[in-house]
């Protein structure tokens, strides 16, 4: 077996270098040492690399006072009953040491947690976060400052830097999103067999049905079916457009409620107390059920701005004499009993 040549290698030459400790000349001839032989080249790149691990490590280990937690172990032991004392006396001389060995376990352990988060964050660069089914809204605040809120039973997959050429994400759901300005960096979501690409706008994506919608609310984006990213479409403000399977077209939204979910701003004119009752559903993440199909149909002309549920049932009912209850988030609403 060949015998590696390790000791060609001047160990005391590498570590002046990585600590600073080389003058202006000494650096230059050194680095011109790098450029010719591989062998150094490696070595430079390994260990600053694992210098830099250890740098982070240090930063954790550094939350760690081992003095102070046997100081607090000491002052313990004092206070404890006499019987204590009685232990056989090589156990009392050795009682610091082996706390000693323990509290540096549960450090090691420590910083093998945190150097396996450090690691982890290297080689997995992604983020995932997820709304539970009865979460009304939960909001995102992304690497490069924009917000994103997800409805409920919604999901958002993105990279943790956004170090790329752009800045991509996935959803699966629902989401409000505010795109932070970045004309050099473009934004892109990709949704189900859809692609949106944008430079810095508001807008809504829904697609939890069999259909992907994107509503603008400021600026420009660009809509388009991910199989065939040339026939795309270009909306603004205001614009409302529907991808279903491979049909891609602008329609008119005229549901004054349609972002209630995000705003929590409801408004009925007119409107039947069942189709109420869908707005609320999606708007609080709830699910109200009729006891009697005859109510379902009285009409409803009314108002709620980040209006509690218990006070919207409350107005909705009093009108019409009738009354709730909640049960998590079910909601029954029926007749009273005269």
């Amino acid at each position: 077996m060949k015998e590696k040549e390790s000791h060609h290698i001047n160990w005391d030459l590498i570590s002046n270098y990585l600590n600073g400790e080389m003058n202006t000349e000494d650096k230059l001839a050194f680095e011109k040492l790098i450029a010719i032989n591989a062998e150094y080249a490696k070595i430079v790149t390994a260990v600053n690399k694992d210098l830099n691990c250890i740098h982070e490590l240090n930063k954790i280990h550094q939350q760690f006072d081992v003095d102070k937690a046997w100081l607090e172990v000491k002052s313990k032991l004092k206070n404890q009953p006499e019987k204590a004392t009685k232990f056989p006396f090589f156990a009392r001389q050795n009682a610091k040491k082996i706390l000693q060995i323990a509290a540096m376990l549960l450090i090691t352990i420590g910083l093998g947690f945190a150097s396996y988060r450090i690691y982890t964050d290297r080689l997995v660069p992604y983020q995932s976060i997820s709304s539970e089914i009865n979460e009304s809204s939960t909001t995102i605040t992304l690497p490069d400052a924009s917000l994103v809120s997800l409805h409920g039973e919604s999901k958002l997959i993105y990279e943790k830097s956004f170090s790329g050429k752009e800045r991509r994400v996935q959803l699966i759901g629902e989401a409000y999103f505010e795109i932070a300005k970045n004309p050099e960096k473009p934004f892109i979501i990709s949704v189900g067999n859809a692609e949106i690409k944008v430079l810095g706008t508001s807008f809504n994506v829904n697609a939890l049905h069999k259909q992907i919608e994107v509503l603008v609310e400021t600026g420009k984006v660009q809509f388009s079916n991910a199989k065939e990213p040339n026939r795309s479409l270009i909306l603004e403000k205001g614009d409302f457009a529907i991808l279903r399977e491979n049909l891609l077209e602008k329609r008119t939204q005229n549901d004054e409620n349609y972002l209630s979910w995000k705003t929590k701003l409801m408004v009925f004119k007119a409107m039947s107390l069942e189709q109420v009752a869908k707005v609320i559903d999606r708007t609080y993440q709830v699910q109200i059920e009729f006891s009697d199909t005859s109510i379902q149909n009285l009409p409803i002309t009314t108002s709620f701005n980040q209006t509690p549920i218990e006070e919207v049932l409350e107005n909705l009912c009093r009108p019409h004499k009738l009354r709730y209850q909640i049960n998590g988030h079910r909601i029954i609403i029926e007749k009273k009993v005269e």
